[in-house]
């Protein structure tokens, strides 16, 4: 009977339309209100078509706090799709409803229900557990509400069938699908109608429509409020079949109810019956139109009213309503024959929470409620006590005497101390702007109602039956009973309730007072509480009571009927953005958290306003420097960019423009406050203009100013490199024309790469194992220094096709553009400068500086034998070893390894290229090496030489391998996007550097071990996590080369940041593979060496500290 669809066929469906129906056109305004806010902030499932209907009703105002009858659930239903219908047809041109368009769409209808007095707005916007909804993480981006969670659910129930109708409604939860189990089967061709059930305890069971079914697939009957006694002797293991609330209707069986809106009295159930001007017709979906296609249900009990809901209270209606009825349930069996049902119990321990106004506040809502704080779309672990705060702006004091208290949608102030004597439920109180100390009695729900006029507060208690007439013996008020409450309170009968009202519950009830301000409304019903309850002072009520009897009043039901529900979520948006930008204060020192660009993007749906303030926010944060100041920049690069909203062009490009310029100069003086107002004038200027364009160019901006703060960061190493600097007076001096030539080895990332990225390295913290390698037996990387008679610099870039650039520069104008990573010589430029050869900012010019330090010029020589972008580390190691050469020149002695290390890092910083510091430590240093910076700054990089042993060298020398890809791709183009996704908190990319760091640990230990296979295994995932990292960076051609490769080997990656360069392996055997083009590669022990004039004055770069078992322990310790 079930097919089930492919996960390919499924994944891509989506809603053809939505309809959600309500019960009243004074309720739709607010519902379709949410629904806007839901679709446009991209939290509601894949739709074409959202539309909110009122069911039809004949006009009237409540009565007895009850609406007039209406449609009923089968009526809404009917009119629901027939609404859908029309509007499909509409948009497919056609001029009458065309009813065969159900065959092609998806259809998803959700009855708000009844009406919930436990929530201010009603049942939809009602807040729920996270960890209990449907609704999935990556859309909880404000706490998740019924409605959401009703949708979700609906469609995770439905990812098996192509077309048709679902139907759901609010008046019932049901919990998760992790919880319930798998989506329904795709329907046969023989269901009519597929009924989802839950089981749920006969004494529950008695409450509820009961499905009947001796096959478990046919349904015979459905039976409302099935006796005890017949459900006990039925279902024998104390578990019955109970309707759920959902319900899927094939497409032949929609066409067919949609008929009936032709055929009288059935045309009474939808808008057009109303518009017509005849009365609405009550039909209920499950036991009007649904029962027909039980399979033990006769023609004569379903025409007669023998079974079903309705028909269990036919005496009460009058005999012109029977026979109405009867007329409508004649139409229905007939049109309805040769449809069958079915029933597909929801599997898992699913408990059916009825949301009912009949049920108590604790007996049907509190066990929905989040058991712990929501922050957006994250749960507080540590709640402040036992108070669980859900969209809440808290300023204000709240105690609570130890048990649990509730605070939703609400804005406590801060001159508001608010004293909780008991468990307590607060839910859209707004105490902003004024002073108050109150104390609340517990045990009660309190609600803030917002009216067209005036805002009115109401109060229940946990266990009081709003719907019970007040003289039943269970009935109660504020958890008390009516006689105690009246007797203690000396309120009257008639303070309540006029003569004329039947129905005297708490519901109807004119007990609360709107127009007076809130915090009185508060303290007058925390007075007349605590009368009733027998422990205040009658003095001190009495008091409260005049003033409550000379107060205008209304009941519970008048201000759930007339409240303001787009009031109502207004307010609740507001409190959402305050409290967002509260977070934003709150978090401005912290180094990551959670993500905000899906707040940014919800903010940008809600439109311009919300930008604004949230732009402010982060600006004046801004004003003040601090460790967070590069990560607040990018915080605004990423709102710029959402409100773009993919137009404009790519995020990454050039940030010089003439209007930003004078800004980033400040941010380099250390001007910050100054810096950022000017930038915040241009970019608001930039917005005002409307161009998408304009807002990703200052993004630009904003994230250049990040890398200067960073660069600023990175700068603080600079401590470490201060003792390389001698006097002049102990300066060894090089005459004219000797050469002080450097030559490096390449370096061979092995695990950790990406985490000595600033601002990662100082962030997170870095950890990165390498060895120095000599390629086809050489150093490939070197550089040589000589002073010249000629007052100028003259800057040689040899290539080793024979290619050299000759580069003269004569005036210090040449040099400034050292910050441009593409102009010719960028990187000798920022060596010298950063050697101190000259001084831009000095006056004299560059001849004079020239002549009065070194009484004349100075030549370099730079070359690099590996090719462009191979990923060994090339342009950070040349610029290591150019400085170890001008160094030495300029007449101090060779550079301890921490010195280079540390300098080089500052060097890149200055060429804005932004680089790390292993290629210094994995080239610059001989052997294996562990490299590793703590967290925070200054920063600081410790280098542990890993000692390895003959046979270990021996075996790394024979089976590494290297083959250049011939494919090339720079860092550079993927280090910014890396920062951008580092400071955007991407959880995957964050989990992933964490594991990066603690491979690296991982690696050295296996180094440590002389175990080469397991090393293998940590290449081996070392590159599945730099792919991670960099997406894209594995090319069609390499992933090819790598299965060819894999049977050979314990474990490959290609080197560095990937995308192309060099592919390295260890091979399984020192055995040669043949076909393979590669580069001979071996360990270099000694690192980089120095000579001048042809004497070697540097022999072997090695560190002092040496990694030992016990200091690893202490590493990986750190980093848990």
């Amino acid at each position: 009977m079930y097919d089930r669809m492919s996960s390919k066929e499924h994944s891509s469906l989506q809603w053809t339309a939505i309809v959600v129906t309500c019960a009243s056109e004074n309720l739709r305004g607010g519902v379709e209100e949410e629904c806007r806010r839901l679709s446009t902030g991209g939290l509601l499932p894949d739709h074409d078509l959202l539309v909110v209907v009122a069911d039809p009703r004949q006009p009237g105002s409540p009565q007895g706090g009850r609406p007039v009858p209406g449609v009923g659930s089968g009526g809404a239903t009917i009119n629901a799709m027939f609404v859908a219908i029309e509007r499909l047809s509409a948009q497919h041109q056609h001029t009458t409803i065309n009813s065969e368009l159900v065959h092609h769409s998806r259809i998803l209808v959700v009855h708000l229900g009844r009406m919930l007095a436990h929530c201010p707005g009603g049942a939809a916007l009602l807040r729920l557990d996270p960890q209990l909804t449907c609704v999935p993480p990556h859309v909880q981006i404000t706490p998740p509400t019924l409605l959401q969670h009703t949708l979700w659910t609906a469609t995770k129930l439905s990812e098996n069938t192509a077309c048709g109708v679902w139907v759901t409604s609010l008046d019932t939860f049901l919990p998760s699908i992790s919880v319930m189990g798998h989506p329904t089967p795709s329907p046969g061709p023989g269901v009519g109608a597929l009924v989802c059930t839950v089981q749920t305890p006969l004494d529950v069971a008695t409450q509820h429509g009961v499905v009947l079914s001796r096959d478990s697939q046919h349904i015979n009957k459905m039976v409302y409020r099935m006796p005890l006694e017949d459900l006990k002797k039925t279902f024998r293991e104390e578990r019955a079949s109970v309707i759920s609330g959902a319900v899927y209707l094939s497409p032949p069986l929609t066409e067919t109810l949609l008929g009936l809106h032709t055929i009288p009295p059935l045309d009474r159930c939808t808008y057009y019956g109303m518009d017509s001007g005849v009365p609405s017709l009550q039909v209920s979906l499950y036991f009007d139109l649904l029962l027909p296609l039980c399979s033990d249900v006769s023609h004569e009990e379903y025409v007669n009213g023998q079974c079903g809901a309705t028909y269990a209270q036919a005496a009460s209606y009058s005999p012109l309503f029977q026979q109405e009825s009867r007329s409508a349930r004649l139409q229905i069996w007939k049109q309805l024959q040769g449809f069958n049902a079915f029933v597909y119990p929801l599997g898992g321990e699913v408990k059916h929470h009825y949301l009912g106004m009949n049920l108590p506040y604790k007996d049907s809502l509190l066990s929905l409620l989040p058991s712990s704080s929501i922050l957006y779309h994250e749960r507080c672990e540590a709640d402040s006590g036992n108070t669980v705060i859900v969209n809440t702006v808290l300023e204000g004091n709240i105690t609570t005497c130890g048990e649990k208290a509730y605070i939703f949608d609400s804005w406590i102030g801060r001159d508001v101390s608010l004293s909780l004597v008991g468990p307590s439920v607060l839910n859209g109180l707004w105490l902003m702007d004024c002073a108050a100390s109150l104390k609340i009695p517990g045990g009660c729900v309190w609600q803030q109602y917002t009216l067209a006029q005036c805002n009115v507060v109401t109060c229940h208690g946990w266990t009081d039956h709003l719907a019970l007439h007040h003289e039943e013996p269970t009935a109660t008020i504020f958890n008390t009973s009516w006689s105690v409450f009246l007797s203690r309170t000396r309120i009257q009968k008639e303070d309540l309730w006029e003569n004329s009202c039947k129905v005297q519950d708490l519901l109807s009830a004119k007990i609360f007072l709107p127009g007076l301000p809130i915090a009185e409304q508060i303290s007058i019903f925390s007075a007349l509480i605590r009368a009733a309850c027998g422990d205040s002072q009658q003095e001190d009520w009495k008091s409260k009571l005049v003033k409550w009897r000379a107060s205008s009043r209304m009941s519970l039901a008048e201000a759930i009927f007339n409240c303001d529900v787009k009031k109502v979520i207004q307010t609740q948006e507001m409190i959402f953005l305050e409290s967002f930008k509260q977070y934003l204060i709150k978090t401005a020192d912290d180094l990551g958290g959670m993500s905000l660009i899906p707040l940014f993007q919800y903010f940008v749906k809600r439109g311009l306003a919300p930008v604004n303030q949230v732009l402010h926010t982060l600006h004046t944060l801004l004003h003040v420097p601090r460790l967070s100041t590069s990560r607040l920049f990018s915080n605004v690069a990423d709102l710029l960019g959402c409100l773009a909203q993919g137009k404009g062009g790519l995020r990454s490009g050039p940030a010089g423009n003439p209007l930003w310029r004078s800004a980033l100069v400040e941010l380099k003086k250390g001007h910050q406050m100054e810096a950022v107002q000017q930038m915040l004038d241009v970019c608001e200027d930039w917005i005002s203009s409307g161009q998408p364009e304009n807002l990703i160019r200052a993004a630009r901006h904003y994230e250049r100013a990040s890398q200067i703060v960073i660069s600023q960061q990175v700068e603080t190493a600079d401590v470490h490199v201060s003792p390389m600097w001698v006097s002049p007076e102990v300066r060894h001096s090089v005459g004219v024309g000797v050469w002080v030539e450097a030559h490096s080895p390449a370096r061979l990332d092995l695990a950790g790469g990406w985490t000595d990225t600033p601002p990662i390295c100082y962030e997170q913290g870095g950890a990165v194992l390498n060895i120095a390698i000599k390629v086809n037996k050489k150093k490939p990387i070197g550089a040589r220094a000589r002073f010249i008679p000629e007052l100028q610099v003259v800057c040689v870039l040899r290539d080793c096709s024979g290619g050299d650039m000759r580069l003269t520069w004569s005036k210090l104008d040449h040099l400034r553009d050292y910050e441009n990573p593409v102009s010719p010589g960028a990187l000798v430029k920022a060596v010298l400068l950063y050697s101190r050869l000259v001084d831009l900012s000095h006056p004299d010019s560059l001849a004079s500086q020239l002549k009065d330090k070194y009484g004349g010029g100075v030549e370099v020589e730079v070359w690099s034998n590996l090719p462009q972008g191979s990923g060994l580390g090339g342009s950070s190691l040349l610029a290591g070893t150019l400085l170890a050469a001008l160094v030495v020149l300029l007449g101090h002695p060779p550079p301890a390894p921490s010195h280079l290390v540390h300098a080089t890092l500052c060097v890149e910083q200055w060429l804005t290229t932004g680089g790390g510091w292993q290629d210094q430590v994995g080239g610059l240093i001989g052997g294996a090496k562990l490299g590793f910076s703590h967290r925070g700054t200054p920063l600081s990089v410790t280098t542990y030489q890993i000692p390895l042993s003959l046979p270990c060298l021996e075996a790394l020398n024979g089976q590494l391998l290297l083959i250049y890809t011939g494919k090339v791709r720079l860092a550079r183009n993927l280090l910014q996007t890396v920062i951008r996704n580092w400071y955007a908190c991407d959880h995957t990319l964050t989990k992933c550097f964490s594991e990066l760091r603690f491979l690296a640990l991982q690696a050295a230990g296996t180094m440590l071990d002389g175990n080469l296979q397991g090393l293998g295994s940590c290449i081996s995932n070392y590159w599945r996590l730099k792919k991670m990292v960099a997406s894209g960076c594995e090319p069609g051609m390499v992933t090819k080369l790598m299965v060819s490769l894999e049977d050979h080997c314990h474990g490959m990656s290609l080197a560095g940041a990937g995308g192309g360069g060099y592919l390295y392996a260890l091979k399984t055997s020192q055995e040669c593979l043949e076909g393979l083009n590669c580069d001979h590669v071996e360990v270099d022990q000694q690192g980089l060496e120095v000579w001048v004039g042809g004497e070697k004055v540097l022999e072997r770069s090695q560190v002092e500290e040496t990694l030992t078992q016990a200091k690893l322990n202490t590493l990986i310790q750190e980093c848990k």
